[in-house]
């Protein structure tokens, strides 16, 4: 029986998964916030949620097969799957923040680091929990006595 065929820990770990994607467009609003023009991205959390209750519920997403990140230019690398064994890659949209410089930017540094932190809460949440479940259940294969 592997991890993964527990419901508990498979959400769990798609919830790393979409909190670690979550955390790398973040890092790349940051990087960007003097590029003129740039508009910064986020993951579409209601995809997430979909894939969530689609999972709990024992179904697919609805007609939609995997979700991938959106390749917008010829030049840009197609996303592949990650060392965690993820199948389920989220859209980024774009998702301006309250302000727009001169030079068109509307990455606003204070904003992205307010995100990264509730991201990196719900992360460590998820890993938490995920830590907790496995020390039950290896508790419960434990033999008695030991």
């Amino acid at each position: 029986m592997r991890p993964d065929d527990v419901p508990v820990l498979a959400l769990l770990r798609q919830s790393m998964s979409f909190h670690a994607d979550r955390q790398q467009v973040i890092a790349e609003n940051v990087a960007n916030a003097n590029t003129p023009g740039y508009t910064p991205r986020d993951l579409d959390e209601s995809d997430f949620h979909s894939a969530l209750r689609s999972q709990m519920s024992g179904e697919r997403a609805p007609s939609r097969g995997p979700i991938g990140l959106a390749t917008t230019d010829s030049g840009h690398i197609p996303a592949s799957g990650d060392d965690t064994g993820s199948s389920a890659m989220w859209e980024s949209i774009e998702r301006p923040d309250s302000e727009t410089t001169v030079n068109g930017n509307s990455v606003v540094i204070e904003e992205q680091m307010v995100r990264a932190q509730e991201n990196r809460m719900r992360y460590e949440s998820a890993l938490t929990l995920y830590q907790k479940s496995i020390g039950l259940l290896r508790t419960a294969i434990r033999a008695p006595g030991r």
